[in-house]
This record gives C-alpha cells, sequence and structure tokens, in this order.
C-alpha cells in the first residue's frame, strides 16, 4: 500500500523531513496568517491525504514560536493545533487505521524547569516559559485525541537543530549565527554563560530519526502514543562550542559577550534517551562536520543567493 507524507511547516525541520521522504509528499499551502484560513486550509490538505486510499503520516512541524514568543502568538498555534487534531479525530476509523501523526516538541521547552539532567522520555516535564507550557499543551492535546480516536501518534522532543536553512530571524540558530560571522565579519552576540550546555543535532540526522519513528508507530496498537527525545546525545558548552570553531575554520569566531534575558532558559539540556534507543544511531553527523555543512551552505547561499539554499522557507 502506498504511503503519501504531508509535512506541515517547512522551516528548518520540515524542509528536512521533505528532502529525506522515501514517499510522495504532499503539497499544501497553508494561510498561517489568519487562524480561520488556516484551518479551512487545513482541511482541504486533510481531505486530499486520505482521498487515495492509501498509507499517510502527518507531520507537524509548524510554528514560528520560539522561547521570547509572546504568550498570545504562542494560543493561536495551539488553538490552531487543537482545532486540527479535532477535524483528524472525525476521520472514520478505518481511515484513522491507515494513519498517523507526528509532533514536533522541543526539549528545551518542556524540561527548561527541572533540575536534573540528562533528561530521559520518563523526566518530569518542567517548562518555565509560555513557549515550553504551549509545547506541553500541544502534547497533551495529541495524547488525548489518540485515546479518543485511536490514531497512533509520535512526539518527538528535539534538542537544538541546526543546519543548512535555518531561519536566523527567529533569535535561534547559534551554530549558524555563529558561522555567519566567518562570511560577514560581523560579531555575534552570546547573552548566556560560557558553560551553558546544549545537546545539538545536524538537522538531516532528526529528519531520519522522525521518519524512521513513524514507519515503527504503525506497528503499534491503535491509539498507541510515543514520546521520543530526539537529539545526539552529546552535550556541549557553548564554550566547547567556540572551540569545535575554532578547529573547523582555523580562526577564532567572532564573538561578543554580553548580559540578556535568560528567562526560560536552562542552564543544562542534556538528554539520553531511553525509548528506542536503536534509532539514535541514525543521528552520525559529528559536531565538526555539521559546522563544516553549516558553513558550506551559507557560503554558497552568499556567492549562489538565489540558489534553493539561500534561504529558509
Amino acid at each position: 500500500m502506498a504511503t503519501t507524507d504531508w509535512i506541515i511547516g517547512r522551516g528548518l525541520l520540515g524542509g528536512a523531513l521533505a528532502r529525506l521522504s522515501v514517499n510522495p509528499v504532499q503539497a499544501t499551502r497553508i494561510r498561517w496568517s489568519d487562524p480561520e484560513l488556516s484551518l479551512r486550509d487545513l482541511a482541504d490538505g486533510l481531505d486530499e491525504l486520505i482521498v487515495t486510499g492509501g498509507r499517510w503520516r502527518i507531520f507537524w512541524s509548524a510554528g514560528a514560536g520560539v522561547t521570547a514568543t509572546s504568550r498570545s502568538v504562542l494560543d493561536a498555534e495551539v488553538q490552531v493545533f487543537t482545532a486540527f487534531l479535532a477535524q483528524l479525530g472525525r476521520l472514520p476509523t478505518d481511515v484513522l487505521a491507515r494513519g498517523c501523526i507526528f509532533l514536533a516538541s522541543s526539549v528545551g521547552g518542556v524540561y527548561a524547569g527541572n533540575p536534573a539532567p540528562p533528561f530521559s522520555e520518563g523526566s518530569a516535564v518542567e517548562p518555565i516559559s509560555d513557549y515550553g507550557r504551549a509545547k506541553a499543551r500541544m502534547e497533551n492535546a495529541i495524547r488525548d485525541v489518540a485515546k479518543a480516536s485511536g490514531i497512533r501518534c509520535v512526539v518527538g522532543r528535539f534538542t537544538n537543530l541546526y543546519g543548512p536553512g535555518q531561519d536566523m530571524s527567529k533569535g535561534q540558530g547559534l551554530i549558524s549565527v555563529i558561522a555567519r560571522t566567518y562570511l560577514t565579519g560581523q560579531p555575534a552576540g552570546v547573552y548566556v554563560p560560557l558553560d551553558t550546555i546544549r545537546d545539538y543535532i545536524f538537522v538531516d540526522d532528526a529528519a531520519r530519526v522522525a521518519h524512521a519513528c513513524m514507519e515503527r508507530i504503525m506497528d503499534a496498537a491503535p491509539g498507541a502514543v510515543v514520546t521520543k527525545i530526539i537529539g545526539s546525545s552529546c552535550g556541549t558548552s557553548i564554550g566547547a562550542l567556540l572551540g569545535e570553531f575554532h578547529r573547523v575554520m582555523r580562526r577564532r569566531p567572532l564573538i561578543v559577550l554580553g548580559s540578556g534575558n535568560s528567562a526560560g532558559q536552562a542552564p543544562d539540556l542534556r538528554v539520553r534517551s531511553t525509548v528506542w534507543t536503536d534509532l539514535d544511531g541514525l543521528a552520525g553527523t559529528t559536531l565538526p562536520a555539521g559546522i563544516a555543512l553549516t558553513y558550506g551552505a551559507l557560503l554558497d547561499a552568499a556567492v549562489y543567493p538565489d540558489s534553493p539554499g539561500g534561504s529558509a522557507d
């Protein structure tokens, strides 16, 4: 039976999910600027997805929210997502049996208030920002629809994604921001302590793990929900990250240390997944290799600004 992938959201993660899919990828334009129009577009996309009669997989990687995003914007994103889940939950049982849904969540959002890293899927969820609380609400919503409708779901809690195509306007993407300093000669500001620890995963690796999770969930019982941390399992301090740049690029990055608002930011986000751990081997891109690939994409975009890799979708 043929399978169709519908990837909702085409930013850094969504672009990689589409690029690495082995299945036909449905393209549905969503008018995110208007919640009513976006729900209408999502309903049309859902109809298009299921009409083929084959297997289907939905990846929800949409959302402009980051740690500093206002509560009103995040509330609107959650409301659209939960309304879409309601559309999904009303599908006939035989249609739901042919599909599954993946929610892209955030390690940094849901564990930020937990003082006991490294975090596993069994660690207590303790968000301390509106962003983290929004992610937790979305996770709870998908579990509720799975219980009520029988659809199979994966909640992917991602660590820090990086790679070509990062949208740096969102205030994220430290690796891309630092890599860009080698092209522009303009320093990057670092506003957290250098001993702040993050887990960086190359976006293509993250997409491979997500696809593998979706293949596996289809063999689970109806209504199954699996939460999987998706990361490199290698904690790296900001100071060590700067050292990696020095080694890869053969010169120090241009950095300005400053003080900023660290509300909602945890000092240590190391992880150790205990779920489907055999899939962790799909994340094989080393940090030096990922830095080189990210810099190379930025360089190509600077030389060939109209190339497909020149900007994030």
